[in-house]
């Protein structure tokens, strides 16, 4: 009898508490339409759109260290591409994003010299060698006397 009205003081919680407003965690298909993203993660906090591409963009938390909001990407209305960084978002199709380096292993592969190559010193302007054209040369003096 105790284990059944907590379980009713349980549910009656539950129905008693206040919707959230989005559920902002879901798992996102390829093929979704727009609205179904949104049901699914709510409204973003920006949309661009080029042609029949869309481009959804959501808070992840770490915009600063990730470089990068999450992103869906839609064409023609359809799920085609997900790039998402927060535990909360998931895809189940192909990201088009490389897995996520820890920081710390990037640091650990970063070169300690950076090697800048020398380009080969610029060769000298070419001069022409050839002489210069002479004067206009005159007509040839005629020598011989008419008489």
């Amino acid at each position: 009898m105790r284990r059944l009205l907590m379980l009713l003081a349980l549910s009656i919680a539950a129905a008693a508490a206040p919707a959230a407003a989005q559920d902002t965690t879901g798992t996102i298909d390829p093929g979704m339409s727009k609205a179904q993203v949104i049901a699914r993660l709510g409204k973003p906090v920006s949309e661009r759109s080029d042609g029949v591409y869309t481009f959804l963009y959501y808070a992840n938390g770490c915009e600063k260290t990730c470089g990068m909001q999450d992103l869906v990407v839609l064409e023609n209305d359809a799920v085609t591409d997900a790039i998402f960084r927060s535990p909360k978002h998931h895809y189940t199709g192909v990201s088009s994003s490389p897995n996520a380096v820890n920081p710390r292993d990037a640091r650990a592969h970063r070169p300690t010299t950076l090697t800048i190559e020398k380009a080969p010193p610029a060769a000298p302007p070419m001069h022409d060698s050839t002489p210069a054209p002479a004067d206009s040369a005159r007509p040839p003096t005629d020598t011989s006397h008419h008489s």
